[in-house]
């Protein structure tokens, strides 16, 4: 068995990967320890695998890390180093927290799994990006590798030639501090959202925006891309992330576009400065758009191949891929389900495996994305007491409990799902999800407002079967894949009505779903076509800043502390009693 581990940066994670090159079992810290993005050391991920999979340490042959430490530790030093006095906090704070950085794996491995630290391997942070989207994708060669994200060990975005697995080549990288991920994040900290967390708050703000307007363009003109030197270009002096503890921008960033947002107070759409802001994250999102589009170009030139694999952090804005999809050369872009630093896990196991056997010719099967193993029966166990005095049974049969939702969604109640293994990445895809009739407006709004208390400039995901997908989307050939796990957003079709559905966004586009059969998800939509229903809402079952739920008794708490009436679970139907 193979181990593959990511934390201290962002979300941290574990991942195993058996004898045949297959990913078996994969947990987010944050599902386990309910801390959102939890960056700790995954103790509590990697025990849950040794115990579901009846391992120890003797049964793992090797353990990755997902980027080389020292590499990571020096670069943002030796960065800082050069803008002393400003950069002192910054790097005594290093210093002082070195043992909380990547250089205290081996020491946290060996703490906690004795023996495990013999067996480590450590790879290059954006190699495991670019494997974490090769176990997903059906071609295994001819590959172009695009990673983009805030900062790896070494870059902060890089191009490889996927010749085969054993065989990837880096032919271009962008070096700290010029950083698409982390621009991104400083206008998200500009806007009064947390970093690391609200990014997609800005993607869903800046659709509001007008990306031509004065204060859109001086955002966008920060960060552009120099044809001639082949180079991404951030003016750095409105940027202080690489020289401050505190301060992710500068002063001279307020005496561009003005005073920062307070982030104390909600943003609403009839706030007198809330086109400003808007339109400040309109800017960062064209920018954003203007780059990747010009490093899909870039990337092509270099390499030829027509088949992208597109990882990082910067991924996960779903907004931006539907125009890069759009491009001539393009065949297919595929985007793993968990493409930032918690899916890296995965790709460093993959390069454990590879590691330990150079001659693996078998061909590897695509991952499912429900990986993370849940265990029934204890669940059961544990949340008996607290069924039987809290909620009242509907139906204990699962085809009953079907029926039954589909019922309560024709009449426009909202439904809590957490059956089965829970998703390998951060959206829910239907095994912990709150669902609903996807066409009512008021169960969307209800969803949205008082079971989640998400910001109202964030649309809801719809889902549905991929002919209803193909009715009222403008759907990309080179995104079939991205669809499955709400990798990207598509445009509402002209001539239907899905330009008013609760589920589109503002600008007309909205980020599907489309299901696959043999899921909760897809037998539901079977179910509700005897209602005229053809899509559901989907949303993550969890409240607003916590992480999504990931077994039943998270599933009840939400139920505890919401107006959410219904949960479908393993062995049945319940509705709250409060």
């Amino acid at each position: 068995m193979y181990l593959g581990i990511s934390c201290y940066n962002h979300e941290s994670a574990a991942a195993l990967i058996d004898n045949n090159g297959n990913l078996i079992n994969y947990y987010r810290e944050e599902s386990l320890s309910r801390v959102k993005s939890d960056k700790s050391f995954p103790k509590r991920s990697i025990k849950k695998i040794f115990e579901e999979n009846s391992l120890n340490t003797e049964n793992i042959r090797s353990i990755c890390f997902y980027e080389k430490p020292l590499s990571a530790f020096l670069i943002p030093l030796k960065t800082a180093l050069k803008h002393i006095p400003k950069s002192l906090d910054l790097i005594s704070n290093q210093f002082r927290n070195f043992d909380k950085s990547s250089l205290s794996c081996y020491l946290d491995i060996s703490r906690s799994f004795p023996g495990l630290e013999n067996k480590i391997l450590y790879v290059d942070h954006h190699l495991s990006h670019t494997l974490t989207a090769l176990v997903y994708s059906q071609k295994k060669n001819n590959l172009c590798s695009l990673v983009v994200d805030g900062f790896g060990d070494r870059s902060t975005t890089s191009i490889s030639f996927v010749n085969s697995p054993y065989e990837i080549n880096e032919l271009w990288s962008c070096d700290y501090p010029v950083s698409l991920g982390l621009f991104y994040s400083a206008i998200t900290d500009f806007l009064g959202f947390q970093v690391n967390e609200g990014e997609f708050k800005v993607m869903g703000l800046a659709s509001y925006g007008n990306s031509n307007s004065k204060i859109s363009k001086k955002v966008s003109k920060l960060l552009y891309w120099d044809d001639k030197y082949k180079k991404i270009q951030l003016n750095m002096d409105f940027f202080d992330y690489h020289v401050s503890l505190e301060n992710s921008f500068s002063p001279k960033l307020k005496s561009l576009i003005g005073e920062p947002r307070n982030p104390f107070l909600p943003l609403k759409l009839n706030d007198k400065n809330f086109q400003h802001y808007a339109d400040i994250a309109a800017g960062a999102q064209e920018a954003i758009i203007n780059i990747l589009l010009n490093l899909f170009e870039y990337s092509y030139q270099i390499t030829g191949s027509r088949n992208f694999l597109f990882s990082g952090g910067v991924a996960m804005n779903s907004a931006s891929i539907e125009k890069i999809a759009k491009l001539p050369f393009i065949d297919e872009i595929i985007i793993p389900p968990s493409p930032g630093d918690a899916g890296s896990a995965i790709g460093a196991a993959y390069y454990s495996f590879l590691k330990c056997n150079k001659n693996f010719s078998s061909k590897i099967v695509l991952p499912k994305l429900f990986p993370s193993i849940y265990s029934y029966n204890n669940q059961k166990k544990l949340t008996k007491k607290i069924i039987s005095r809290n909620f009242e049974k509907i139906s204990d049969r699962m085809d009953e409990s079907y029926k039954k939702v589909g019922e309560l969604i024709s009449s426009g109640e909202v439904i809590g799902i957490s059956v089965g293994n829970s998703e390998t990445g951060p959206r829910a895809l239907g095994n912990r999800s709150l669902i609903c009739d996807g066409s009512n407006h008021d169960a969307v709004n209800f969803l949205n407002t008082s079971i989640k208390n998400r910001s109202p400039f964030r649309p809801t995901a719809p889902c549905m079967q991929l002919n209803i997908a193909k009715k009222y989307y403008e759907l990309q050939p080179a995104l079939m894949q991205a669809y499955k796990s709400m990798g990207a957003t598509c445009r509402c079709k002209n001539g239907t009505n899905s330009n008013s559905f609760p589920t589109s966004h503002v600008d007309k586009t909205a980020r599907i779903q489309i299901v696959e059969k043999d899921t909760i998800l897809n037998d539901l939509l079977e179910i509700l076509k005897k209602y005229d229903i053809e899509i559901l809402a989907n949303s993550s079952l969890n409240l607003s800043g916590d992480p999504t739920c990931f077994d039943l008794i998270d599933g009840l708490m939400v139920c505890a502390r919401s107006p959410l009436r219904y949960i479908l679970t393993d062995f049945g139907l319940f509705k709250s009693k409060y």
